[in-house]
């Protein structure tokens, strides 16, 4: 005798409920990073929950006591928040799928720390121009590398993948075409990074189909090959700073100390959201708030000194 065909849904582990998810992410087109990202959060889930159990079991109660349970390890608050707000996106998949009750998902507040920049002086060692008779290839490159990223404040990712043809010096532009948002810039040189870059491929060479910061044997300088020379660079500069996306908050935080518009940085950054951009000027400690507020201040403007005087000629009477 048949049976009738009933709306029940096969039961799934969460982990499979994770591989669906990671091919949700490549059909949306997300990066590998972000893809390596949720694999992180889905192997930290698996230090507390078994992934082999079903999907089901995953609820409100299960999150709080997860929260606990990494509260407890001695990991800072920003990592807890950052492994909550990742598997809180999976999870909402998950509901948007049915496969898991619907439930509020509250991520813990945290204080998120300033995050560390460089320092006038380091800049200075950094951005001295080693001896062009006596130096390597690789050491030269690695200067006008620092030049670039202090200039323009782009991604590792985006450095790394650009091209001699991507560039526009007679116009002082530039063509992004790997972004962490998908979407192609064209963003402004300013003149002396225009010139650096100018002496930079007298020597370097290739065609416009090369990629620009190429590696010695003039193929292309990965992500990690990137991170590498650019730690060595710095340690032999007496800098013991090194990473490679700090110089993009101190590219940020310089840019608002000198009076760039918050948008523009926004702009120039390719940061989607203005609140992102927001935190990475998060070192503007109150000397730089105070710089100019009488100047910039939208009431000072409109009212032009004009209540200020009066109270001043008052109490001269």
């Amino acid at each position: 005798m048949a049976k009738n065909i009933t709306m029940t849904q096969k039961e799934i582990s969460i982990e499979q409920g994770f591989e669906r998810f990671f091919r949700w992410c490549r059909l949306k087109g997300f990066s590998e990073y972000t893809i390596e990202f949720y694999d992180e959060i889905r192997m930290n889930f698996a230090k507390f929950k078994n992934l082999d159990a079903p999907i089901e079991e995953i609820n409100k109660e299960l999150l709080e006591e997860y929260i606990l349970f990494l509260q407890e390890k001695d990991i800072s608050s920003v990592t807890v928040f950052t492994y909550l707000r990742g598997l809180k996106r999976v999870c909402n998949y998950f509901i948007d799928n049915d496969w898991i009750e619907h439930f509020s998902i509250e991520l813990p507040k945290t204080e998120i720390p300033a995050r560390e920049i460089y320092t006038e002086s380091e800049l200075r060692k950094l951005l001295k121009k080693p001896n062009l008779k006596k130096c390597r290839f690789s050491e030269y490159r690695n200067w006008v590398i620092v030049n670039y990223l202090l200039g323009t404040g782009q991604r590792r990712n985006t450095v790394t993948n650009l091209k001699i043809g991507d560039l526009d010096l007679e116009n002082k532009l530039v063509r992004l075409r790997v972004t962490k948002n998908k979407r192609e810039s064209i963003l402004p040189l300013t003149e002396t990074l225009v010139m650096i870059l100018e002496e930079y491929l007298s020597y370097r060479g290739g065609e416009l189909d090369d990629y620009l910061f190429c590696a010695q044997d003039g193929g292309k300088l990965s992500n990690n090959g990137l991170t590498n020379v650019i730690e060595k660079y710095n340690h032999r500069r007496g800098v013991q700073k090194t990473s490679i996306h700090l110089f993009r908050h101190t590219f940020a935080y310089m840019a608002a100390n000198n009076d760039m518009d918050v948008l523009k940085i926004q702009r120039l950054l390719c940061h989607a959201k203005l609140d992102t951009t927001q935190r990475y000027l998060q070192q503007f400690g109150f000397a730089e708030l105070q710089k100019d507020y009488e100047r910039f201040n939208p009431l000072e403007t409109m009212q032009n000194h004009s209540v200020a005087k009066a109270w001043s000629s008052k109490n001269k009477k």
